[in-house]
């Protein structure tokens, strides 16, 4: 039989989930590979983005963000109203810890270019978007004392998307 899943345990978990979510925009490609992605991950971006759905591994999809914000001098994206569907522990039936659980957050992102004074003040592209996310608890990390939650599965949409001054922006898919 499963552990029973605690409220400290559940705690954990929701924080982890987030940790990994806040790694998410980081332009560190081991961070990704090692902090963010599950080894193989499922992608499905939103044609506007240039994507299509996919799967491949954390490690080919990292190295293909490498060079995407290229285009930009400062980019950043903020992750937010992030819901965690983790089940909640109860003292009246027991509930078993999940491998995985569902994240939906929105998701904001601002790319700037420097001005002729060298300030980040000229908008590039501005967009926000939904995410769903599918992310799952491998074991070999968590006998580690690591973190870990990894996402799986990416399911983005964008809700609002603008251009700006100009933009050289090829989309997610294969370069």
């Amino acid at each position: 039989m499963a552990a029973e899943y605690s409220v400290e345990t559940y705690l954990l978990d929701k924080t982890n989930v987030q940790d990994t979510m806040h790694c998410f925009d980081t332009r560190d490609t081991s961070t990704l590979i090692n902090s963010v992605y599950a080894p193989e991950v499922q992608l499905d971006y939103d044609p506007v983005l240039g994507g299509s759905p996919e799967v491949i591994t954390s490690e080919t999809w990292a190295k293909r963000l490498e060079h995407l914000h290229d285009p930009w001098d400062e980019t950043q994206h903020i992750v937010h109203n992030i819901l965690i569907e983790l089940p909640q522990p109860s003292t009246k039936k027991p509930t078993e810890r999940p491998d995985s659980c569902t994240v939906f957050a929105y998701a904001h992102g601002w790319f700037y270019n420097r001005n002729a004074d060298g300030y980040p003040r000229l908008m590039a592209r501005r967009q926000g978007g939904r995410y769903k996310l599918e992310v799952v608890r491998l074991k070999d990390l968590e006998e580690k004392g690591e973190n870990p939650w990894r996402v799986s599965k990416q399911h983005v949409r964008v809700s609002f998307q603008d251009l700006g001054e100009k933009s050289e922006f090829k989309g997610v898919g294969a370069q």
